[in-house]
């Protein structure tokens, strides 16, 4: 019987329609104050407290959309990736591609800013070549008086034996200088060669080359490096590029134009880099740490392995393409083997994950049958090969539970079987009152009681134990129970009823299995009591003024011999007897500290007992039983039978109206 499934919960109210009816009265609010408000300012009417909702409504519309867009991102994202098979793809993506592309990018960085420090050290290199230039210039003035024929025409010649020299500041006047200097913002290349005279000042002869536009024009003729001066600048122009350095602006004069469109078009292709170097002051000759110099550098590649390599520049070049292109081809062949891989396990687990799935909708379907077949090659596997045992399990259980729960129907029917066996009423003389308990352990027990009416003057009571409890043994109890009633049926006396029913049970059950059984005949014509047995728990007579009395006849059970042998006592019956039969689950009945109810117990209770009609002996003995229980189970079937003569002499003849047995 499979578990019923829980009913669905109702559907609650769509929150999503309700923050959208929120977000458009929030809108509808808005455009109606924009709306209202110019009216409103015609009239000279305040539309301050307008504002304040305008203001509010805006903040519900802005929170509304970003909470919007939340929960579509988050929709998005379970859709996209619900199955194991994307998810596992997007891990992949994260874990195994985009280290590789962040690499890429840490590569290019370092790769570019190497280049960068190249172009810087190219620039500076390019600028002492300059310098050194001018000093062979100057020594050649100096010795000749010719100015260079390559000389640019911004270069400036300085001679303090001429008048010239007088426009040259002191320092410049009296010592020798190779380097850089502001002048009136301008940055300058100097190259200052003192010649000594005899008996008079040395004679300086100074080239003072501008860094401007010719010079840059030169570098990039020559070199490839296209290099931009940056100049500060107290005032904004409306042309040109600006940039900023510890708090002062840097204006790159563009006289030209396309500064801009130079920079932008050199992205990605070439290197673009910056020197900050400082200079001196023309004035001074002292530096000048406040008055910088920025170069802007746009190199590109080739010309830096020109500048580095010279005449085989082409050449490395090539090299260094192959071995980078060989590189990539063999990184991205590992690349595309891993991703092939790992394609291969994503496509494993998914068809795993897809088929546990469906196993699992199988069982929640109800059908126990479905088996997902997959071979243990790893844990997926074994947890497949795990679901088709618990789902067997569970079929195999469920088949049991089922074929229980036929057996404890049919045990069922045979407990009410077997209760119907038993007498519902007692004898059917005036005189005697009758009561009996029944209480079996399991649901049939091996307890077993009778009443017969042999005659219009005597009655018989049986009273039996078959050991062992369960179905066998209220089998067995059924059986002897029709052999005892066809017996007495037949004026059987009780040597021949013992002798049959012993070979029917020696017969019919394993050796072990036995019966114990009381037979009693009371003639209340004669007043006797003819009682046999077989190793059943001897009766007690209660009589008035005197203690509780056995009538012991020690036997054997019946099924343990063959053959046996019983012995019958006879005694008188008086007026006001009481005799109990019981069976030994009451006087073995054990209480919580696993001590037996025991005979003393019993003898005691049923001497102390005053009123001795059936049903308060029956009552006291269960009670007491009870008591000494305590909570601890039954261990043994309970059974009493209990009869009880009242002026029979005088009532021999059958009552017009049947007595009904008290039993429980």
């Amino acid at each position: 019987m499979l578990p019923l499934r829980a009913t669905p919960a109702p559907d609650r109210p769509s929150r999503g329609g309700r923050v959208f009816v929120v977000w458009l009265i929030s809108v509808l609010i808005i455009i109606a104050i924009e709306w209202i408000k110019p009216p409103l300012r015609r009239l000279n009417v305040s539309t301050a407290i307008f504002t304040l909702v305008e203001f509010l409504a805006w903040l519900i519309v802005i929170a509304l959309l970003l909470y919007g867009f939340a929960v579509f991102v988050r929709w998005l994202m379970r859709a996209l990736f619900w199955r194991v098979g994307r998810r596992l793809f997007l891990s992949y993506m994260l874990i195994g591609l985009l280290p590789f592309f962040l690499f890429a990018i840490l590569l290019l960085t370092i790769g570019y800013m190497v280049a960068g420090v190249m172009s810087h050290a190219a620039l500076r290199n390019e600028r002492q070549a300059s310098l050194g230039q001018m000093e062979s210039a100057a020594l050649e003035y100096g010795l000749t008086g010719k100015k260079p024929p390559d000389a640019l025409p911004s270069l400036e010649i300085y001679d303090t034996a001429t008048a010239s020299g007088s426009k040259l500041p002191d320092w410049l006047k009296e010592t020798s200088f190779s380097g850089m200097a502001w002048r009136d913002s301008d940055p300058l290349l100097i190259a200052s060669r003192q010649f000594p005279r005899a008996g008079a000042r040395p004679r300086n002869v100074v080239f003072v080359q501008p860094i401007d536009r010719a010079w840059t024009d030169q570098l990039q003729e020559r070199t490839g490096m296209i290099i931009r001066i940056g100049q500060e600048s107290a005032r904004r122009k409306n042309s040109g590029v600006r940039m900023s350095n510890d708090g002062k602006d840097i204006d790159f004069n563009d006289n030209g134009g396309g500064m801009e469109d130079l920079i932008v078009h050199s992205i990605g292709r070439k290197i673009i880099w910056g020197d900050l170097t400082s200079l001196n002051d023309w004035g001074t000759g002292e530096s000048d740490e406040n008055h910088q110099l920025f170069t802007l550098v746009i190199n590109p590649v080739s010309s830096l392995f020109q500048f580095y390599f010279g005449a085989g520049a082409d050449r490395y070049e090539k090299i260094l393409v192959n071995v980078i292109a060989s590189l990539t081809v063999m990184l991205f062949c590992i690349y595309m083997i891993a991703a092939l891989f790992a394609s291969v396990l994503i496509f494993s687990i998914s068809r795993a994950v897809n088929r546990i799935e469906k196993g699992t909708k199988a069982v929640e379907r109800g059908d126990f049958s479905y088996r997902i077949g997959m071979k243990p090659r790893n844990q997926l596997g074994e947890m497949a090969q795990s679901f088709d045992r618990m789902t067997e399990s569970i079929a195999a259980l469920l088949t049991n539970v089922a074929e229980k729960e036929r057996l404890q129907s049919e045990i069922a029917i045979a407990a009410s079987i077997q209760r119907n066996l038993l007498p519902k009423e007692g004898p059917q003389f005036r005189g005697v009152s009758f009561a009996a308990h029944f209480e079996p352990t399991a649901s049939i027990g091996g307890d077993y009681y009778d009443v017969f009416n042999l005659d219009k003057s005597r009655l018989a009571v049986a009273i039996g134990d078959v050991s062992g409890h369960g179905l066998s043994t209220g089998l067995v109890m059924a059986m002897v129970k029709a052999a005892i009633t066809t017996l007495v049926e037949e004026g059987a006396d009780e040597v021949s009823l013992f002798e049959r029913l012993n070979e029917l049970v020696y017969r019919s059950t394993e050796r072990r299995a036995f019966m114990t059984l009381a037979f009693t005949i009371f003639d209340l014509e004669q007043a006797t009591i003819r009682h046999t047995n077989a190793g059943h728990l001897y009766p007690y007579v209660l009589r008035k003024g005197q203690p509780p009395v056995a009538i012991e006849l020690p036997s054997l059970p019946l099924g343990i011999r063959e053959e046996i042998r019983t012995r019958t006592a006879e005694l008188s019956l008086e007026e006001g007897d009481t005799i109990v039969y019981l069976s030994d689950g009451i006087i073995e009945a054990q209480s919580e500290q696993q001590d037996p109810f025991g005979f003393d117990h019993l003898e005691t209770l049923l001497t102390q007992t005053s009123d001795r009609s059936p049903d308060s002996v029956r009552d006291a003995i269960l009670e007491a039983v009870a008591r000494h229980s305590g909570t601890r189970p039954a261990d043994d079937d309970r059974t009493v039978m209990v009869l009880r003569f009242d002026q029979f002499r005088s009532a021999l003849a059958p009552a017009p109206e049947l007595t009904e047995a008290a039993a429980v």
